[in-house]
């Protein structure tokens, strides 16, 4: 009841207007995606955590070349990330995990029911539901499970690497690395694993969390119990150790291991009363880059010329006066085509003078005879030049500074 009235408190004022445009408002393609279908990650509904705000900026120009998405967590009946991500990754499949039973979500579903009634109040804010999504085979829903059980979570039929992975389950910091460790070996190397709201509050929202990850917040009405604060969290690795006894100490042994060993960052995307922050987690694992297949794979590393490749040094230098002489011998070869070129302009001139001078009545005769002159005059050119290259295998070569 208090997350229904804590979301209805959220919609209060519904979507914004252009005129309203900021505070809240879209700013790219997965944003208006997220407000199309009602969904928190975007400027409006519920906790508007801006989330494409982030994920718009590392994925918008690999997103046509990500074969799937994991995420956990599919939110309200209406699943309105599943919806933005089919069309936002179009050659995606998309693998959504709930701890809803099939049983619950078919009851939900019958006509008149509860999915109903959650669609038609998302339509009061322009929202749409796309019922059809079920039915595409890009979309591979897995009920009944819990993503905090490893056990239950191996079950899941997964291809065997997955481009992006987003737990937006529990928001619980224990769920969170348990679920991290368990999918992590299905994340392809340099794939994206993105944990949600870790300074927002958990789902059930209890005090229960403060034993995991205790924080000493205030003027943050029923989120005290939640840290606010990066520094608070456990999942900010202190990598020197700077803080004896931090929140990350928290962390397990292979969790420190693997947030050593690969690339991350915290998103913040907005702020909340208090000073909570919407945040996610974001890691990126080592390895090629999504859609470097197509380039030759991963970009090898640059290296300074080594004193002990002289073999290449001197087939460089040989290849060098090769073109060089190439190049004195195509110069010689216009000079002399330029010469040529001049003798023939000149004999041209003569014979139209003589022309001009004998210049018949008949204006006709006179058209077809010059146009004869014309062609005669372009074929001996045509002929010269032509057996002039030919004799001498003439071939054009870039000069220096085209490079070779």
């Amino acid at each position: 009841l208090r997350l229904l009235t804590l979301a209805l408190a959220g919609l209060s004022h519904g979507r914004p207007s252009d005129a309203a445009c900021p505070p809240s408002c879209p700013v790219n393609e997965l944003s208006k995606l997220y407000d199309q279908y009602c969904s928190d990650k975007g400027t409006f509904w519920q906790s508007k955590h801006h989330y494409a705000s982030a994920y718009h900026q590392i994925f918008g120009s690999i997103r046509n070349v990500v074969t799937s998405i994991l995420e956990i967590g599919i939110g309200e009946d209406t699943a309105p990330s599943v919806a933005s991500w089919l069309i936002y990754f179009p050659k995606a499949h998309i693998y959504p995990i709930d701890i809803k039973t099939t049983e619950e979500v078919a009851k939900r579903a019958v006509p008149g029911g509860a999915t109903d009634r959650v669609v038609a109040h998302q339509a009061k804010f322009g929202c749409e539901y796309n019922r059809s999504m079920w039915s595409d085979p890009r979309v591979h829903l897995t009920l009944n499970t819990d993503a905090s059980d490893p056990a239950q979570l191996s079950r899941v039929r997964l291809p065997p690497q997955l481009d992006i992975i987003l737990d937006d389950g529990s928001h619980r910091f224990l769920d969170q690395e348990k679920t991290l460790h368990v999918l992590w070996p299905r994340l392809r190397p340099g794939g994206f694993y993105i944990i949600e709201d870790i300074l927002i509050g958990a789902l059930p929202w209890d005090a229960s969390h403060a034993q995991q990850a205790p924080t000493n917040n205030s003027d943050c009405g029923g989120e005290c119990f939640f840290p606010q604060k990066i520094a608070e969290h456990p999942f900010l690795l202190d990598r020197f150790g700077h803080t004896k006894g931090g929140a990350w100490t928290r962390l397990r042994k292979e969790t420190q291991e693997l947030l050593r060993k690969h690339d991350w960052f915290f998103s913040v995307t907005g702020v909340h009363k208090g000073g909570g922050l919407d945040v996610s987690l974001i890691l990126r694992k080592a390895g090629p880059a999504i859609g470097s297949e197509g380039l030759g794979g991963e970009a090898r590393p640059l290296t300074p010329p080594s004193t002990d490749n002289g073999a290449a040094l001197t087939q460089a230098r040989s290849a060098l006066q090769l073109a060089e002489t190439q190049q004195k011998s195509l110069e010689r070869q216009h000079s002399e085509l330029q010469q040529s070129l001049r003798s023939i302009e000149q004999a041209v001139e003569t014979r139209c003078t003589q022309q001009e001078a004998v210049r018949p009545a008949d204006e006709g005769s006179s058209t077809v005879m010059y146009a004869l002159l014309a062609a005669s005059v372009a074929l001996n050119c045509l002929q010269f030049v032509t057996s002039r290259g030919g004799a001498r295998g003439y071939r054009r070569v870039p000069n220096r500074a085209e490079g070779f």
